[in-house]
């Protein structure tokens, strides 16, 4: 019987042990979950959001040519030299072409003989229409001859007169012009060297390019394509004049992407009449980027990254923690543009981390309200 009493007695104070720690570790758990944190969080607003994209690129002439001769000839005298400004119609090189001046002179005289013939002809017919008047004095043989006679020499007239015209023409390529304003770049040519369509070289006397108006190229990322638009006004720096911005406006867009790079070339017009830049040299562009509606703008610390996913945390009613999947956009300082499942008046945490676990509860105070 005493034995009995023993035992009941122990499993009595066991029991006892078990539920006072029970009640221990019961107590030690609503004391995580009521910790005390309080998270700071903000209403999600609209923001208008703008940027600068900094690209490289090489200013070109407006227009760039290779002069070349449009006849076979020799180089007779050059007028101009490397770095030399020249203007429209300016005389830059003459030829010389023997073979020409001679096929110009045969036809020349070709064409006055038949001149010559047709006004006879003509003269002829005149008299034989005049003398015609009175009945009988010309046979109809005698006029029908002299009509053809005049048809057949004014043909052959016009067709020397053609051929003459056509070789006088090309005469007159022996003298090279300039076809637009510019600046001489290269000469790969010198007096005698023979030049013209049977040329074997195959390389221009010349290379002209224009330095009043320039170029620049650029190639926009697709990501930034839709904030760009014609008659945008560009900031670019050059080399050359490290302290000194200057100003360009975007007049073409080349509607077509490069599949490769997954960029559109953009192309910026500049007014050059200083003379300040030259074409070929390297630019520094400044693109304003900027959209074209309102955009969710929040704090840099509101987004978490990790290995698995990209994210902002959203309070919801009864103020349980809900992932929210975002993408970024534009950066501006301390703030973020991102696109996801999100309103304006959405309450976020504005420091969030994959430490506070989803639909967890949370306490929150809004850091601002307006």
């Amino acid at each position: 019987m005493k034995n009995k009493i023993l035992v009941l007695a122990s499993l009595a104070f066991s029991i006892m042990i078990i539920t006072s720690c029970g009640k221990k570790g019961s107590d030690t758990s609503s004391a995580t979950e009521n910790t005390g944190l309080v998270y700071p969080a903000m209403l999600v607003k609209e923001g208008k959001v703008s940027s600068t994209l900094t690209l490289p690129g090489e200013l070109e002439g407006f227009f760039e040519t290779g002069i070349v001769a449009k006849v076979n000839g020799y180089i007779k005298n050059m007028h101009v030299d490397i770095g030399d400004r020249v203007h429209t119609g300016e005389l830059l090189v003459e030829l010389e072409a023997p073979e020409l001046l001679s096929e110009l002179a045969t036809a020349n005289s070709e064409y006055q003989a038949k001149e010559a013939l047709y006004n006879n002809s003509k003269a002829k017919y005149i008299r034989f229409k005049q003398t015609n008047e009175t009945p009988g004095a010309v046979s109809p043989y005698d006029m029908d001859l002299a009509k053809t006679n005049l048809i057949s020499d004014s043909l052959i007239y016009l067709a020397t007169k053609t051929k003459y015209e056509a070789i006088r023409e090309l005469t007159a390529y022996l003298r090279i012009t300039a076809p637009f304003d510019g600046i001489i770049t290269a000469r790969d040519m010198a007096p005698g060297a023979f030049v013209g369509p049977e040329a074997k070289q195959g390389k221009p006397i010349l290379r002209l390019k224009s330095e009043n108006k320039l170029r620049l190229h650029i190639a926009i990322p697709e990501k930034y394509l839709a904030e760009v638009s014609e008659g945008d006004m560009v900031d670019f720096q050059v080399k050359s004049f490290p302290n000194q911005t200057f100003k360009g406006k975007i007049t073409r867009l080349s509607k077509s992407l490069n599949v490769m790079t997954r960029s559109e070339i953009v192309e910026i017009e500049i007014d050059n009449r200083k003379g300040e830049l030259l074409p070929g040299m390297y630019a520094i562009a400044a693109m304003p980027i900027k959209r074209p509606g309102k955009s969710i703008v929040v704090p840099q610390t509101a987004v978490v990254t990790n290995m698995e996913r990209q994210f902002v945390i959203k309070i919801t009613d009864g103020n349980k923690v809900s992932y929210v999947d975002i993408e970024k956009g534009e950066e501006q300082k301390d703030q973020v543009e991102i696109f996801g499942d999100l309103n304006p008046g959405d309450t976020i945490l504005t420091k969030a981390s994959d430490e506070i676990k989803q639909k967890s509860v949370v306490k929150v105070s809004l850091v601002d309200k307006k």
